[in-house]
Order: C-alpha cells, then structure tokens, then sequence
C-alpha cells in the first residue's frame, strides 16, 4: 500500500477511533520540534563481543600445563625403554588426575566392584548403563560388571580471559633468556 493510501486509511481511523487519535498526537508534536531535536539519534555500536574458547581447549589447556599430558602424548616414545616410559607415565599420570579430581570430582557410576554380579530392574537408568554380550529383549537383566563406568559430580573450568589471537593457544612456546 503506498502513502496516499495510508494516509486515507490512518485519516478516517483516527477519525473515529479516538484512543488511536490520542495515540498517534505525540508523532505529530514531534513533527513541530526543530529540525535538529527530530533528527534520529546515531545508533550506539553493537556491545563488544566477548572472546571466548572452547571448554574442551581450556582443559587440554589445563591437562598441559599442571600435566605436559600434550607433550607426553605427541612426543615419539619408541627411542625409550619401558622403565624410562613408566617413571614420565607416572608423573604424567598423578598430575592428570590431580586435574580430573578437582574439574570434575568423578565418582563411580556402580559401587559393586568390576567382575561381580550385578541385577539390572526394568526401570533402570538408560544413560547410565551401556550392555555388551547377549542382551535379552526385556529387563530386568543379571550380568557381570565389567567396568564401573564414571560420573561427574561437577564440571568447574576456569573461565578463560584472554584475548582472540589466543583463543586457540594450548600452550604458548617458552623461550629461556640468558
């Protein structure tokens, strides 16, 4: 519809409507105010977008730093003997943990021990139990545990603060200075 039509349609509604007639007087007063005082604001700018990363960098990130779990896992181990490998495993190991246990506060999701008989009812919990072997068609069902599976009590990653060319930096390179 173009303007003229408008304006007709707006005239005879504001003619007999007189809440809209109410309604649109303040467009018109605004009409009468200087040019200057009418003229429409510059719009703000946009709020600055927040950089951000991933949650899984920020924990390869942590799982390196208090770990070197990047630097065992890409370094080539087949120059080592099994002893040299099993003391960098084990510090690698104790640290990683270290990281789990404070991040994620794991707990087991099964609290019988793995290799013992276990009953499943016929309500029980999709997500938390997975079967192998020869699952019958209708529970409840009577197995052997064969691995307790794991449960997050908690998930608390630090937030990440820094800036967007270092949003995919795992690790940055160290240079020693002499």
């Amino acid at each position: 519809m173009g303007r003229i039509g408008l304006a007709f349609r707006l005239f005879f509604r504001v003619l007999f409507d007189a809440a809209l007639a109410e309604r649109t007087r303040p467009l018109l007063a605004a009409d009468a105010q200087p040019a200057a005082a009418a003229a429409p604001r510059p719009a703000e700018p946009p709020p600055k977008k927040k950089i951000g990363r991933s949650d899984a960098l920020n924990l390869l990130a942590m799982l390196q730093r208090e770990a070197r779990l990047v630097d065992f896992l890409q370094e080539s181990i087949t120059g080592y003997e099994d002893a040299q490998i099993g003391a960098a495993v084990r510090d690698v190991h104790r640290d990683a943990a270290m990281v789990l246990k404070r991040v994620f506060a794991l707990q087991p999701v099964r609290d019988e021990a793995e290799g013992s008989t276990v009953e499943v009812p016929a309500d029980f919990d999709a997500a938390r139990l997975r079967f192998t072997g020869k699952v019958a068609d209708r529970p409840p069902f009577r197995g052997t545990l064969a691995h307790h599976g794991w449960l997050a009590t908690q998930c608390v990653l630090p937030e990440w603060t820094g800036d967007e060319p270092a949003a995919l930096v795992v690790a940055p390179a160290v240079v020693e200075l002499t």
